[in-house]
C-alpha cells in the first residue's frame, strides 16, 4: 500500500524529528535501535511512516515533542494498539527489540520509506505472531524479533 506524502507533511516530519531528537537527548532517553543508522534519521523515518499510516487510515498522528520511549503510535477505533516500524531497506523486515515483548502493542506494521516522499505500508503482524522464540534473529546488531515481508499479513 503506497502512500505519497505532501511537501507540508514532509516539513512537519522534519521539524518534529529535530525537536523530538533534541528533547530525547535532553531527557536521557536511551536509544533501543537495532541498526546503526543515525538516530535523527530513525526519528524522521518513524514520523514519515506514522504520518503515512495516519493519512491512509484517517487517524491523527501524535505530534507531541516531549521525550518518548517506545509504546504505541496509534489506537484503533476498536481499541487495539498499533506500533509502526520503519526502514529504508526495500527487503527490510518487521523488527522489534527483546524489550517489546514485555509490554507489546496489539499490532505491528512495517513501513518502507522510499525516496523522498513515498511510504510503502508493506504489511502487519499481531504481537502473538511476532513475539515467538522461532522469530528471534540477529542481523548483526543484537538479537531481536523479526519477520520477513512474506510472513506479514496484507494491509487492506
Amino acid at each position: 500500500m503506497i502512500v505519497e506524502l505532501s511537501d507540508s507533511e514532509l516539513a512537519v516530519a522534519t521539524m518534529l524529528a529535530l525537536a523530538r531528537r533534541s528533547a530525547a537527548r535532553g531527557h536521557g532517553v536511551v536509544d533501543r535501535q537495532i541498526g546503526k543508522q543515525d538516530p535523527y534519521e530513525i526519528e524522521l523515518d518513524g514520523l514519515l511512516a506514522e504520518i503515512a499510516f495516519a493519512k491512509q487510515f484517517n487517524y491523527y498522528p501524535e505530534l507531541t515533542v516531549g521525550p518518548r520511549s517506545g509504546g504505541e503510535d496509534f489506537k484503533t477505533r476498536d481499541g487495539k494498539t498499533v506500533d509502526i516500524k520503519a526502514t529504508r531497506h526495500l527487503n527490510g523486515r518487521l523488527l522489534a527489540t527483546l524489550k517489546k515483548d514485555q509490554d507489546p502493542c496489539d499490532i505491528y506494521v512495517l513501513a518502507i520509506i522510499e525516496p523522498v516522499r513515498t511510504v510503502n505500508l508493506v504489511g502487519y503482524a499481531y504481537a502473538s505472531d511476532l513475539f515467538k522464540e522461532s522469530n528471534l534473529v540477529d542481523l548483526g546488531h543484537g538479537t531481536g524479533y523479526g519477520l520477513t515481508q512474506d510472513q506479514l499479513l496484507e494491509i487492506s
